[in-house]
């Protein structure tokens, strides 16, 4: 039972050992299963770009619904919607991811400086075909899901490509000649580097990639005119 004493001016009042202890404020950002709020989100937005990858990389993006990609992922539709507007920001999403990657690698191996002009080359196109084909998912999405299915996505697909034909022309400045045009030598590469990748996803026989990588390597070489560096004088 709660106990009073005398206040002031011989008011009693009741002892503070009567007042019900106070109660933590509420914490910040709870945890579900070990994460954090921000960290859930991050988690469904992970598990929604696997389910691009994977549906728009097999039955394809005409065939793929929101409601599919909802369910192969384990995320409501109303989440779905929090990080993407619509199926088509999705595959943007996705495609970033496999250009991002494949880009950095071409660059990366042109720009190297330990290494000789041949040996640039042929790894920039290996970086190319060899992530590429590293899983069929990627290639497709890349060569054939990404292409012209939506006005706002082939803009943004082309945008990607013209600033990867930038970034080529100055990394091939380093290593073609002068008496070429710089910019329509990487132009040409890279279309031709895409139109081999189509073959590749759409030939009943898959070529090589290692007959790929060589085509590449000899398009740089002979159109740089390297292959006379190493004949008899």
């Amino acid at each position: 039972m709660a106990t009073t004493k005398p206040g002031v001016n011989g008011v009693r009042k009741k002892s503070s050992r009567s007042r019900a202890p106070e109660r933590p404020a509420a914490s910040k950002g709870r945890l579900y299963a070990g994460l954090s709020a921000p960290q859930r989100r991050a988690e469904r937005r992970e598990r929604l770009l696997d389910a691009g990858l994977e549906l728009f990389g097999t039955a394809g993006f005409a065939k793929t619904t929101i409601p599919m990609l909802c369910t192969a992922s384990g995320v409501t539709a109303r989440h779905f919607y929090e990080e993407f507007d619509s199926r088509e920001t999705l595959l943007r999403t996705v495609y970033d991811r496999i250009a991002a990657t494949v880009f950095e690698r071409v660059v990366s191996a042109l720009r190297a400086t330990d290494r000789g002009v041949r040996d640039r080359i042929r790894d920039s196109s290996a970086g190319y075909f060899r992530y590429l084909t590293s899983d069929p998912r990627l290639a497709q999405i890349y060569a054939i899901e990404a292409v012209g299915m939506h006005s706002e996505l082939e803009t943004h697909r082309r945008a990607k490509r013209e600033d990867f034909v930038k970034k080529l022309t100055k990394a091939a400045q380093r290593v073609e000649s002068s008496s070429l045009d710089s910019r329509l030598l990487s132009a040409a590469i890279a279309g031709a580097a895409h139109a081999l990748l189509l073959e590749w996803v759409l030939a009943p026989r898959r070529p090589s990639v290692d007959k790929m990588i060589d085509t590449i390597t000899y398009l740089w070489v002979r159109t740089l005119h390297l292959d006379r560096e190493s004949a008899p004088a």
